[in-house]
């Protein structure tokens, strides 16, 4: 429990410290996988082909308020799990499990955090996406990938636009 609240505080410290960040567009069409791993690498339109992508139908992206802010009929994008699965996630200490975050970062600073055991002991880790088509065509208006959470309840919330970074990282 302790450190979830830890993980809850460092997300607020990001978003105060960022919180007045100016939006910058993707041009580059590229997510850096970066952090505590053994495999750096770039993911782009052109290598998304090398992670399975998967297909699925029929997500609605609600605010907190409840109100559905889009609708897709359909998505393609690769599961989170996979792209850390082929970075290769640095644990020596297995028992320390519990204190490995992911952070899902956008171009204006918009950080969404996952917990190892989210991804990896939860049925969350299976709908987790890196979207890069909706609706049967690539994204146009939100950056060309988006990560979505497609099991919330209120998947507003870890919709992250304009993805430029998954960093892992470790909790003290």
């Amino acid at each position: 429990m302790m450190y979830i609240k830890i993980i809850f505080t460092v997300l607020l410290l990001q978003v105060v410290i960022t919180g007045h960040a100016t939006i910058l567009p993707d041009t580059t069409g590229q997510v850096a996988v970066k952090g505590l791993i053994r495999h750096p690498f770039v993911c782009t339109l052109g290598n998304v082909a090398a992670f399975r992508p998967e297909t699925r139908n029929n997500l609605d992206i609600v605010c907190s308020s409840g109100e559905t802010k889009k609708v897709l009929r359909s998505f393609t994008g690769i599961r989170l799990k996979t792209i850390l699965d082929s970075a290769g996630i640095i644990m020596p200490k297995p028992k320390e499990r519990g204190k490995y975050y992911i952070a899902i970062r956008a171009t204006d600073g918009y950080t969404v955090l996952y917990a190892w055991n989210d991804i990896y002991n939860n049925p969350t880790g299976d709908h987790v996406f890196l979207i890069y088509e909706e609706n049967g065509g690539p994204i146009l208006e939100d950056g060309r990938f988006v990560m979505i959470c497609s099991n919330d309840k209120v998947t507003g919330p870890r919709h992250v636009k304009w993805v430029s970074s998954i960093e892992v990282g470790k909790l003290p």
